[in-house]
């Protein structure tokens, strides 16, 4: 999905989306899993939905929204997943609303391990919030297909400019050591 009409855009591969998705979490105050997950949570929802990093950074100001939905979201659907394994279907319903940013790779996950996941409106993108999923029964297509990943990968994603440039002033307070970057100097 690309950003809408009038949008200034910027052309990044994924690997850039995770990295300085993954730096803001860490300074937002995630540890380091909770922020890899986010990250490739926020990448999946970027190239399957679009909008993925407005609402990212958005919720970055808030600690505790940011845990309750690219942290506890991405949980409460994966419980939701071991019970639609049990009885054929479970219902997650979230404390808040939860934006399809933060559960971009973990619904394509639940569907590709053969399981339906229903609840996100058709023309979602990644701000667009859900209270409820349901899990179970047959899946839908993944919104990121592994052709998609291809071509994303060899080609890129044009995002918001101005959500990448906020995540990247966000991102700059996370320290990398001296030996990292004199290793990459060599």
């Amino acid at each position: 999905m690309t950003p809408g009409p009038g949008t200034d855009t910027v052309l990044a591969a994924p690997r850039e989306l995770v990295d300085v998705a993954s730096r803001c979490g860490r300074v937002a105050g995630l540890d380091a899993g909770s922020a890899d997950r986010a990250a490739h949570n926020v990448t999946a929802a970027e190239v399957g939905y679009g909008g993925a990093l407005v609402a990212f950074l958005d919720a970055l100001g808030d600690p505790a929204r940011l845990v309750a939905e690219f942290v506890t979201g991405p949980d409460a659907l994966a419980a939701a997943e071991v019970g639609a394994r049990r009885s054929g279907s479970a219902e997650v319903v979230f404390p808040g609303p939860v934006p399809v940013a933060a559960l971009g790779l973990a619904v394509d996950e639940v569907r590709g391990r053969g399981q339906g996941v229903s609840g996100i409106p058709d023309g979602a993108d990644g701000s667009t919030t859900v209270d409820r999923l349901v899990v179970g029964g047959a899946p839908e297509p993944r919104a990121v297909d592994a052709a998609a990943h291809a071509a994303v990968a060899r080609d890129g994603v044009r995002v918001d400019a101005a959500a990448f440039g906020g995540l990247t002033r966000f991102a700059h307070a996370f320290l990398v050591s001296e030996a990292i970057l004199d290793a990459a100097d060599a």
